[in-house]
């Protein structure tokens, strides 16, 4: 059964390891709720973890590049870098 948490902040890092590592990515899972800040999941895998940016419009769930935008906008400030992401995941439709 799936856990449901409600959050003030969520912090999601993708870590590559370097080759003499026991695994090529580690996933962090970070949480905070009021002062209160913890890492609740590490997973650890040696395939390239995928992600996927969706927009639930209340009839159907799509992909949704604005979604991407919204969420890269919190960590990325070069737009071009922004574009090249988006232009892959385009191709890879």
């Amino acid at each position: 059964m799936t856990k449901v948490l409600t959050v003030d902040d969520l912090e999601i890092e993708f870590e590559k390891q370097n080759s003499e590592h026991s695994c090529n990515w580690c996933i962090y899972i970070r949480l905070r709720k009021k002062d209160k800040e913890q890492t609740v999941l590490m997973i650890r895998t040696n395939n390239k973890p995928y992600t996927r940016f969706t927009f639930n419009s209340g009839n159907i769930v799509n992909r949704s590049n604005k979604t991407l935008k919204d969420i890269l906008s919190n960590t990325m400030n070069n737009v071009q870098e922004l574009r090249e992401i988006k232009k892959n995941i385009n191709e890879k439709k």
